[in-house]
């Protein structure tokens, strides 16, 4: 109170919006938003303010006597006014609604505020706040709530965290039969939100579940238990309803003429930005973390209303509503984080445009499309529902992996039902590493791929894995260092990581980035019909930045489109492979551009890949035995990030 005392002694022509606010049965916290007193301590719900804008008026008139104010009046005689409301409700008082029709009066399309809801055992309930649908008003009962708003928690349960996910062996001997054998259909696809997890095959199910909590503490302590952070960022969303009834106060002043409430309420405080204040303390509190907004962890706290989407769907309009596919696609995403149920209607939310819209509007035309309801600020028969939805930003871990035999491909590889090739990269890396962040997907980005009859050695391929909405926080170095080692004994010897760490977005942007502009190098086991002469291999050694215009393979010319494309041979050289070896064999190491079809370069793809090797042999025919990637040339890891972080702080300061 202290606080909107002192908001009043600055600015008198408060006081006539306190007790217009008192006339409409607002809310206490509604009271200080329209004072403007942003101070998040007093929307505490320990704060100990009036649940009713009423008392709050009464409470200054109060103070206003004690201190000797005789110039109280008209709060007193709003407090009188509006002191006892559920009697007023009881007893029909006309001289109540007498004064309510004048408060409307010559205000076309408007209508009395709507007589109080009466509660189940018939006796009358006390009335939700026409200016935010109950939710910054305070807790009438027990039980840690905060507002008169029910609340529900909104999670997702994913099948990647199912064990039986990761019961099928893919790899090594005990894999054979699985690779042979034909998968069902219903495997290869995504399970239902209550059907059976699709099997080690198909992608993660990611699927939501609403439960009703009791109170604001009751879903803290639920997100506390699931998720492993130390702050968290609070992101609200609600309907423009809210804004609508908001202008219908603008016009209700300016039409009554009450003296300077009008540019007083020009300064009031946003609900949106109200409930920011109120409920960042209170789950700052009930959850013992700090907030920050740039935290991993986002909590979205969204309202519904069974009125909201009367009052403002004609203000679709303006809320983007003809903004395209994309933009649809982008809202239902939002909602989807938020936890909307997916059959929900799409109610305009409170954006600055519907604001806008609403401001630039004339009275009449205000008048002509708003609900009468809400036109009025008749207080609705039920307060808002307010939706809490936890959700982490996406984390990254870097790394690099080896593929230390052949037959097995980057991803799940699976050809009319039937698995090709032994396990994947991907799913080994999936079975060793993501158990520990118990996320609900991911994907692996990695610097370009080989085939699944190609190796990769050396250092390793650069990857990243971007998981989503983890619940546990990124490992210590020394526990992804142990995760690591867990994919060489889940893949049978088959697939192995080097040096996960943990990565940044920007990390990610480099790699997909550098798919064009690294280079690569490898060990190609080539033949051909006469043994390599030593004219022919100082050819070879002598080459340097050879063009290749290379046309789409054959072999995946059914997916890709037929393009030629220039790719550049950087150097190659000629190991002989000994006496032992069968006549014409020989191991050619090139380093080259990325993205060069190394296979096509050796036989020459029917002549869609020229110059080819056989072309700098004089014409001969070569052939590819085998193909190694021996190395992916571009800088890495830890370091790199920690450079790129402290560019990126540079550049912020």
């Amino acid at each position: 109170m202290e606080a909107l005392q002192a908001a009043l002694a600055k600015r008198p022509a408060l006081l006539p919006l306190l007790e217009e606010a008192a006339r409409v049965q607002a809310c206490g916290r509604c009271s200080l938003r329209l004072a403007a007193v942003r101070a998040a301590a007093a929307y505490a719900a320990d704060c100990g303010l009036p649940p009713t804008a009423a008392e709050v008026v009464q409470r200054l008139r109060d103070a206003g006597a004690a201190a000797g104010a005789g110039a109280e009046q008209p709060v007193a005689a709003a407090a009188a006014e509006a002191a006892a409301p559920d009697a007023a409700a009881k007893t029909g008082s006309k001289r109540r609604r007498l004064d309510v029709e004048q408060q409307v009066e010559g205000v076309p399309g408007q209508v009395p505020p709507a007589a109080q809801p009466v509660a189940a055992s018939g006796g009358p309930a006390a009335a939700v706040c026409p200016l935010c649908l109950g939710i910054l008003q305070p807790a009438t009962g027990g039980g840690g709530g905060l507002g008169r708003s029910t609340w529900t928690l909104t999670t997702t349960r994913s099948t990647l965290n199912d064990p039986q996910r990761r019961a099928e062996p893919l790899f090594g001997g005990a894999a054979a039969a699985n690779a042979a054998a034909v998968i069902p259909a219903a495997a290869q696809q995504s399970a239902g939100a209550d059907g059976p997890p699709g099997g080690p095959h198909a992608a993660p199910v990611v699927t939501q579940h609403a439960v009703p909590v009791a109170s604001l503490a009751a879903a803290a302590a639920c997100i506390a238990e699931e998720f492993e952070f130390d702050c968290f960022a609070l992101e609200v969303t609600l309907p423009a309803s809210l804004a609508v009834r908001h202008q219908a106060l603008v016009w209700r002043l300016r039409s009554t003429a009450v003296p300077g409430a009008t540019e007083a309420l020009a300064a009031a405080v946003d609900v949106k930005e109200a409930a920011k204040l109120c409920y960042t303390a209170a789950l700052a509190a009930k959850l013992g973390r700090t907030h920050d907004v740039a935290a991993a962890l986002h909590i979205s706290l969204s309202a519904s209303h069974p009125q909201a989407a009367a009052e403002c769907g004609w203000l679709a309009g303006a809320n983007g509503g003809g903004g395209g596919k994309r933009q649809r696609r982008g809202r239902q995403q939002q909602r989807w984080q938020q936890g909307a149920p997916a059959g929900e209607a799409d109610v305009p939310a409170l954006t600055d445009a519907a604001v806008q819209q609403l401001a630039g509007m004339s009275q009449a035309e205000f008048a002509a499309a708003c609900p009468q309801g809400a036109a009025a600020l008749a207080p609705p028969p039920s307060p808002a529902a307010l939706q809490l939805a936890p959700w982490r930003k996406p984390v990254h871990v870097g790394g690099r992996y080896l593929k230390l035999r052949r037959g097995i491909p980057q991803s799940p590889w699976i050809i009319d039902g039937g698995r090709k090739g032994e396990g994947s990269v991907q799913e080994a890396i999936e079975r060793a590493v993501l158990p520990a962040f118990r996320a609900d997907s991911f994907t692996l980005v990695a610097a370009g791929r080989e085939d699944i009859d190609v190796r990769m050695l050396g250092e390793g391929r650069p990857f990243i894995l971007e998981i989503q909405n983890a619940r546990a926080a990124m490992p210590p170095p020394e526990r992804l260092a142990a995760l690591g080692e867990g994919v060489q004994q889940a893949s049978a010897g088959g697939v192995a990581v080097r040096g996960l760490f943990a990565a940044s977005p920007a990390q990610l942007a480099v790699l997909k980035e550098g798919e064009q502009s690294k280079e690569k190098s490898y060990v190609a086991v080539c033949w051909t019909p006469r043994q390599l002469s030593e004219a022919d291999v100082a050819t070879l050694e002598g080459t340097r930045d050879l063009e290749v215009l290379q046309q789409t393979p054959v072999r995946v010319l059914h997916r890709r489109a037929n393009l030629e494309r220039p790719k550049a041979v950087r150097s190659m050289r000629v190991q002989r492979l000994g006496p032992e070896a069968p006549p014409g064999y020989f191991a050619l190491h090139l380093r080259t551009q990325a993205g060069t079809y190394i296979k096509e370069f050796v036989h020459g793809d029917l002549g869609r890949s020229r110059p080819c090797l056989g072309d700098l042999l004089g014409g001969c025919r070569a052939q590819i035995v085998s193909l190694d990637v021996a190395a992916v040339h571009m800088p890495f890891g830890p370091l790199e990030a920690a450079a790129q972080q402290g560019t990126q702080q540079q550049e912020q300061q």
